[in-house]
């Protein structure tokens, strides 16, 4: 008995620790060494609680609450999305059942016959021997050696990325019921359970399954809304076009009417300067009053000041207007932020996307989202006017990009700090302290993303470029935080944030 109950906890141990560190590498994961001791320790319980096998619950259902309570494990462990943890974790358990074959059949055959058979414990091996010790041991050390050498093919050492697909969580959940219902089978062949149990696990499974199926119901529902909400945008565009095309039209006709009383307004201020010319000249000829020419004179020097004066107004560049959001104190916002970079000289720019009243109803808050562009447009305008660039100019985009939506700033300011961008969101930290940074706006920025699972990436731009940098927040659910530079080899490994570099 007590021979029985090690083998099945070395068992056991080896399939648990093989499925957590490949659920682990596959989604790319750091594990600290105070993690690694708390999945060592659950793996250990569990195999215990395993190897007891208790008459009032059936070892399939054990593997289920195993399995569940493992994915909240990981899932709080390492902070990352529920349905990304039980995708992986549900797969990264089937494969560990694979590689537990795998090795069993490879240390089986030398040991075949050193191996004696007697049905004990509903089992055809006879456990009392003690080479039964070793053979499970190696077992589960080669099964722990393949998991590991999965990881070392170069395809593999990223992890599984298609673990964060919208419809893997379904997946692994249809998966999973059917293996379960599998097991259940074989099981009722060999008769180590009455119908109870088996119709128990069969139920159970229908469950996982018809759970599975639902999620991949809901998930195609969010697929239509997308669709539908993308659907919307285009309409709401096209009319937005088609009133932009009626307005150029409109203006274009005002352009030509403007242009035609220009002309001819022109041409009678010349010819009214030409006029009072002539008259001081038949003045000085026919001898009139100097009081007269002293008008003349007077008369002609309004004439031409007033001439410079239009030629003026006429040659001056138009205030340039922003698109509209149709939101209207989201509109103020950028318009008080447009007059506070012209004031500064600075080239300001604005584009709109979809529907950001849209945006607003189904993705953030109003106020969050007015929050976040005003820190981000005001940490720009620090920025550029810290620079000593001859290029002055920010560039900020509101709306949908290629199906989430997302707020934008660039700014051709100064650049980053190494140590700003690795300490963002854990403290205030700013580079521009002297010119009124405080560090606050991207501590606000953190929290937001933290409440609607939005991901802040900031790609900092190659030395030449029109802007130096881009932050932007991007609603996608993901809560990333990405750095993509041009110097990925300066920035220490951290869990927090994901560099990425390029040339």
């Amino acid at each position: 008995m007590t021979m029985y109950f090690l083998c099945k906890v070395i068992s056991n141990t080896g399939t648990l620790i093989a499925s957590l560190y490949i659920c682990s590498r596959a989604m790319n994961q750091k594990v600290a060494t105070v993690q690694k001791v708390l999945f060592l320790t659950w793996c250990i319980l569990w195999a215990v609680f395993f190897a007891i096998e208790p008459a009032w619950m059936p070892l399939q259902i054990i593997r289920m609450l195993s399995c569940v309570s493992s994915i909240i494990l990981i899932w709080i462990t390492l902070k990352i999305k529920i349905d990304a943890a039980t995708s992986s974790y549900l797969l990264s358990f089937g494969a560990s059942y694979v590689l537990y074959a795998m090795s069993f059949f490879i240390i089986g055959f030398p040991f075949a016959p050193f191996l004696s058979t007697a049905e004990h414990y509903d089992s055809l091996i006879d456990f009392s021997q003690p080479i039964y010790l070793l053979f499970y041991t190696l077992i589960a050390t080669l099964q722990f050696t393949f998991a590991i050498g999965v990881f070392k093919i170069r395809r593999f050492k990223l992890g599984f990325p298609f673990l964060f697909g919208r419809y893997m969580v379904a997946i692994a959940l249809v998966i999973t019921g059917v293996f379960l219902s599998l097991s259940s089978l074989i099981v009722s062949v060999r008769g180590q359970y009455d119908t109870y149990h088996v119709m128990s696990i069969l139920a159970a499974s229908s469950i996982i399954i018809g759970i599975g199926i639902f999620i991949w119901i809901r998930r195609m529902m969010k697929v239509y809304q997308k669709k539908r909400a993308w659907e919307i945008n285009q309409e709401l565009i096209l009319k937005e076009n088609e009133k932009l095309r009626d307005e150029l039209e409109h203006y274009k006709e005002m352009h030509e009417s403007v242009r035609a009383a220009n002309h001819r307004t022109m041409h009678r201020l010349s010819a009214a300067e030409q006029s009072i010319a002539s008259m001081m000249k038949q003045a000085r000829t026919l001898g009139f009053s100097s009081a007269f020419s002293d008008e003349l004179s007077m008369s002609l020097e309004d004439v031409l000041s007033l001439s410079r004066e239009y030629e003026d107004m006429i040659g001056t560049e138009p205030i340039r207007r922003l698109p509209p959001t149709n939101v209207p104190s989201m509109d103020a916002l950028f318009k008080h932020f447009a007059g506070r970079f012209a004031e500064s000289k600075i080239d300001f720019n604005l584009k709109v996307k979809g529907s950001v009243a849209h945006m607003i109803e189904t993705v953030v808050g109003k106020d969050k989202l007015e929050t976040l562009i005003g820190d981000h447009l005001q940490d720009a305008l620090i920025a550029v006017n810290a620079g000593d660039s001859a290029v002055r100019s920010v560039l900020a985009m509101i709306g949908e990009v290629d199906g989430y939506y997302e707020f934008s700033a660039q700014d051709s300011g100064i650049p980053f700090e190494v140590d700003t961008l690795v300490r963002l969101g854990t403290e205030r930290v700013t580079t521009h302290e002297k010119d009124g940074g405080s560090g606050e706006g991207f501590m606000t920025t953190f929290e937001t993303m933290r409440k609607y699972g939005a991901s802040l990436i900031i790609r900092e731009n190659p030395p030449g470029s029109s802007f130096s940098k881009v932050v932007t927040v991007r609603f996608d659910g993901q809560s990333r935080y990405i750095i993509e530079t041009h110097r990925p080899g300066v920035f220490p490994s951290n869990d927090r944030y994901t560099v990425a570099g390029y040339k």
